[in-house]
Parts: structure tokens; C-alpha cells; sequence
């Protein structure tokens, strides 16, 4: 069977942050128990993630830095701009990195989101070349800290992980989502 996964849960949202006040968790629990913090209000966002596992303890190991993840985040630390003076980046580099900071600010975004880019400077580049770019780019990037790695997920007990996603709003006539199906 599936159990919940109690070293993860939800969140609250806000307009640019992505882990903001309440957790969620995915397991019962109430105001006196660990694992809840907060309270659920009208006017606010939530992510409700619900992690599961086929493993029998319930928790996520600490993975630390992967170079398997394809989920990115620029960290802030860096500005296109910043690293461009300091000749860290190539003119085409700056400029991608100018186009993840414009496009996704602080959230995390997909590889298959933001590989795309690529075509447009590279037209006639075929699939291996392109990925061989963006690979070489992504490395840059996370070395000058303009992006961080999401590290993929392992259950502490080597467990099959599941997880899925519903963007709720509370509002006065009770809970909508928002996630599009």
C-alpha cells in the first residue's frame, strides 16, 4: 500500500513566492501536532501536494546536489547583468539567463519549459547539439549561482514516490481550484 510521505507537504503561495507561511502536510494533523503551522484563510492560495510512498517509513533522504534534476530555480544570488559585467557569461549566455529571469523570476520551471529557447538562437542545430548547449549553459549557470538544481526525490527506504498537485484559492463560498486539468 501507500502511505503519506510526513517530511514533505504543501504550501501556502504568494504573488512570487513559492513556499510562503502555511505548510500543508499530507497526513492528518491539527494545530497540536508537528507538522502543521498556521491557519487556513479566505483570500489566500495553497498548493496541496499530497507525497506518498510505497516504502514503510514515510520519509524523503536528504539527496544534496544532483546532476540528474531537470527542475531549476534562479536563486537571485546572480543578476544576468551582474554576471555579464563580470565576464562570466557570453553575450548568448547573458542573454538566456536574462530570458529565465524575465520569464520565470524566482519559481522553479521545468527543463522541457525553458529548453525551447534554444531553437532560436540555434536553428539548424539538431536535437543533440541543442541539448549539449543547454546542458554546457545549465552547468555554467548553476557554477555562478544564477540557478539552483532540484534534486530528484528518494524515499529514505528506497519506496516508490508519488505526488500530485492542486492549486487551491480559499475564498467566501468555500475552496476552488485552480489548476487546470
Amino acid at each position: 500500500g501507500f502511505q503519506p510521505i510526513r517530511n514533505l507537504c504543501g504550501h501556502q503561495l504568494k504573488p512570487w513566492v513559492l513556499h510562503a507561511g502555511v505548510s500543508v502536510p499530507s497526513y492528518r494533523c491539527g494545530p497540536d501536532h508537528q507538522g502543521f503551522k498556521g491557519v487556513v484563510e479566505e483570500g489566500s492560495v495553497y498548493a496541496v501536494e499530497p507525497f506518498n510512498t510505497t516504502g514503510e517509513q514515510g520519509l524523503i533522504k536528504n539527496m544534496g546536489a544532483s546532476n540528474s534534476s531537470n527542475i531549476y530555480r534562479v536563486t537571485g544570488a546572480t543578476t544576468s547583468r551582474k554576471a555579464r559585467a563580470k565576464k562570466q557569461l557570453k553575450p548568448l549566455g547573458a542573454q538566456m539567463a536574462r530570458n529565465l529571469e524575465e520569464r520565470y523570476e524566482t519559481l522553479p520551471f521545468a527543463e522541457r519549459w525553458a529548453y525551447p529557447m534554444l531553437e532560436k538562437p540555434f536553428p539548424d542545430a539538431d536535437e543533440a547539439s541543442r541539448q549539449s548547449k543547454w546542458n554546457a549553459l545549465v552547468k555554467k549557470l548553476v557554477s555562478i549561482r544564477f540557478l539552483e538544481t532540484y534534486h530528484v526525490l528518494a524515499c529514505a527506504d528506497d519506496g516508490f514516490i508519488g505526488q500530485f498537485e492542486h492549486t487551491v484559492a480559499v475564498t467566501s463560498g468555500g475552496p476552488e481550484i485552480l489548476t487546470v486539468e
